[in-house]
């Protein structure tokens, strides 16, 4: 079993990303709270496969944070709901799950005082352009989509095992950029982290 990384949104989050990418990504305050919907299941991997070995660094200008990994808006108003992240190794959703990746990390912000299940997940790691298409192959045979993207490729699941949508019907989706990844649980999510940005 790997863990899912997915919760059903509600329409806020949509429009919160929608509102972000027809305002340039990070210029405008947020039209609408992101307050997503749904329930989270994290059962833990009882075996993986060796990850790749990164050999690129971070693109952010230092270490990568669960703070840093979102546009300022967004984190301003995840923590004006009480949301906190937690951290996680980065690993891909391979089948079993990836070894974890040097540098990388899964956040996932929620209430946790809160038993509703409602989260989002944004997580970074670097990565080599060797590796980065080793994953996406493996991804790719595993039935994930491979689409072109402004800078790099994006890998997103089959529409017929999403969970959670956006609102152009994308699930979890990896970017992938010049030595780094992105991942969220929606594509449009990914406009909320400035590393996708271009």
């Amino acid at each position: 079993m790997t863990r899912a990384r997915f919760a059903p949104l509600a329409l806020s989050t949509v429009a919160l990303a929608t509102a972000l990418l027809l305002s340039g990504c990070t210029s405008a305050a947020p039209s609408a709270d992101p307050t997503p919907t749904g329930n989270a299941v994290s059962p833990t991997p009882t075996e993986a496969l060796p990850g790749p070995t990164p050999d690129a660094s971070p693109t952010t200008g230092g270490a990568v944070t669960c703070d840093s990994m979102i546009v300022s808006d967004t984190l301003a108003e995840f923590k004006s709901k009480g949301w906190t992240a937690k951290q996680t190794p980065f690993t891909f959703e391979t089948q079993p799950p990836s070894a974890p990746i040097d540098g990388g990390l899964i956040c996932t912000w929620a209430n946790y005082s809160v038993a509703s299940g409602n989260l989002i997940e944004f997580g970074w790691a670097p990565i080599s352009t060797a590796d980065a298409e080793t994953v996406a192959a493996q991804l790719e045979k595993e039935g994930w989509r491979r689409e072109p993207a402004d800078s790099g490729f994006y890998i997103t699941q089959d529409p017929s095992r999403v969970i959670t949508v956006d609102d152009k019907g994308y699930g979890m989706t990896y970017q992938f950029g010049d030595g780094w990844v992105a991942v969220s649980d929606t594509k449009q999510n990914l406009l909320l982290m400035p590393v996708t940005a271009g």
